[in-house]
C-alpha cells in the first residue's frame, strides 16, 4: 500500500520529543486557530447577516467592530496557551474529533479547560450525574450558568444529590442574563479554551459565536457536538 502525504499529514511524530520541545502546544494552537476559521467561515460566508446581527445585540456588542476586538483577543488567548502543555499522544491533537466530549476535553486537560454547564434539564437530570462527578474527579474547572435566579436552589440540589459544588455558579435572572453572563464569562476567559453544555441549542448558538466548543445534552442523557456549522 502506497503512503500518501495525506495519510501521514502531521501524524506518527514522536510525542515525547514534540512535548519536550513544545511543539505539542504548537499543534494544539493549530487545532484552535482551524476550529476559529470554521465558526468564522460559517458566520461570514455561509451565514445571514440579518440574523447575525441580531444575535450580536443579544450577546449586547456594541458593533461589528466589537465583535471583532473580541475574536482578536480569543485568537491572541490561543496563542499564550502554555508552553508547557503535553498529551499522552501527539496523534490526538491532529486526530481526535469533536463528537465525543470526554475524548475531546482531555486532549485539552495539560491547558487547564473550563466547563460551563446548563443546571436546568442538565445538571437536574440524573443521567448528568455519572458525568458531573468525573468533571470535579479530574478537578476540571467547572462553572454553572443557569437562567435560575436562585443560588439557594442550586446549592440545595447539588447537596442532596452529592456532587460538589463548582468553582463558580452564575444564577442569572431569565435568559437574557444567563447570556450576557456568558459573554462574560468568555471576555474573562481568552486565554482558556472553553467547553460549554446545554440542552437548548439556541444557548449553544450564542456559545459558538463566542468560539466556546458546544455540547447539546438530550433528555435521555446523550450528549452530542452541536455547533453553528453548516458546511
Amino acid at each position: 500500500m502506497t503512503t500518501t502525504i495525506d495519510s501521514t499529514y502531521l501524524t506518527g511524530m514522536p510525542t515525547d520529543i514534540l512535548n519536550e520541545f513544545g511543539l505539542s502546544k504548537t499543534l494544539l494552537t493549530r487545532r484552535e486557530t482551524i476550529f476559529m476559521k470554521h465558526v468564522m467561515k460559517n458566520i461570514f460566508v455561509y451565514g445571514n447577516e440579518e440574523e447575525l446581527n441580531k444575535k450580536l445585540e443579544r450577546l449586547q456588542f456594541k458593533s461589528m467592530f466589537d465583535y471583532f476586538a473580541f475574536a482578536t483577543n480569543k485568537l491572541r488567548g490561543i496563542y499564550k496557551l502554555p508552553r508547557e502543555y503535553e498529551v499522552d499522544d501527539v496523534d490526538k491533537i491532529v486526530k481526535q474529533n469533536r463528537g465525543s466530549f470526554c475524548k475531546n476535553l482531555d486532549i485539552y486537560k495539560g491547558t487547564q479547560p473550563i466547563v460551563v454547564l446548563d443546571f436546568d434539564k442538565t445538571i437536574t437530570n440524573p443521567k448528568f450525574h455519572s458525568l458531573y462527578k468525573y468533571l470535579m474527579n479530574e478537578r476540571y474547572r467547572v462553572i454553572i450558568n443557569s437562567a435560575n435566579p436562585s443560588l439557594e436552589t442550586i446549592h440545595n440540589y447539588l447537596d442532596k444529590h452529592e456532587l460538589k459544588r463548582p468553582n463558580l455558579i452564575c444564577a442569572n435572572k431569565g435568559k437574557k442574563k444567563k447570556i450576557s453572563k456568558l459573554k462574560d464569562i468568555a471576555y474573562k476567559n481568552f486565554g482558556k479554551i472553553i467547553f460549554y453544555i446545554d440542552d437548548e441549542q439556541e444557548y449553544l448558538d450564542y456559545a459558538s459565536l463566542l468560539f466556546m466548543h458546544t455540547y447539546l445534552y438530550t433528555g435521555s442523557g446523550k450528549l452530542y457536538s452541536r455547533t453553528i456549522f453548516e458546511k
